[in-house]
């Protein structure tokens, strides 16, 4: 099955995939923030561009913390990326660790854990919708800038330019506001294996 375009109607088939994953992924974000609530941006499918395609996506070189994950199922080749604004990603770690002064090895467990529960929240909802196993590797923690996270996440590629895009925003209504991205890199192989496996073609 080929790719759909960008007005193919699979295109939406990919925005809900994208909507139901990072809808879970918010929903763990919002349980570890004590029942802060957490609202979703409408999701972006990028089809063209690759993963370095995906820089269109994020916020230029803006200072950010991000953590990468592989997804392990032998059904879907891909990594998940969650990128927060340096402030944003202070504060979520401050709020997780009491607001106490914590060493960087502390915040880097923190923000690794918080990747952990948000990606495997995702892929526990796509492996529901899929009947697929579906887990995430061991997190990757960058504190650079948001299109250095990128190439760092893309760098062992074979072909970084064959992939498709997923990615939503979050934003929670915390006293000092946490907010970031979600992105769903698919190899394009899987993003046409899980298409078919969803509209069962």
């Amino acid at each position: 099955m080929s790719l759909p375009l960008q007005n193919d109607p699979r295109v939406d088939t990919l925005r809900e995939v994208a909507n139901i994953g990072c809808g879970h992924a918010a929903n763990a974000l919002s349980r570890l923030m004590g029942g802060r609530k957490v609202d979703l941006s409408i999701p972006r499918v990028l089809l063209t561009g690759g993963a370095m395609g995906a820089a269109s996506l994020l916020d230029g070189n803006a200072p950010v913390v991000s953590a990468s994950l592989g997804i392990q199922g032998d059904e879907l080749n891909g990594d998940l990326l969650l990128v927060l604004p340096r402030a944003d990603a202070s504060a979520l770690e401050s709020m997780l660790l009491g607001g106490h002064d914590a060493e960087p090895a502390e915040r880097d467990s923190v923000m690794a854990e918080v990747a952990n529960i948000a990606a495997s929240a995702c892929l526990s909802a796509l492996g529901r919708l899929t009947g697929w196993k579906l887990m995430p590797t061991v997190p990757e923690l960058h504190r650079c800038g948001a299109r250095e996270a990128l190439e760092a996440l893309v760098a062992h590629k074979v072909d970084a330019s064959d992939m498709v895009v997923l990615e939503a925003r979050f934003q929670a209504a915390s006293v000092a506001p946490v907010g970031g991205q979600l992105l769903l890199l698919l190899e394009r192989r899987s993003a046409d294996d899980l298409l078919a496996r969803l509209l069962g073609e």
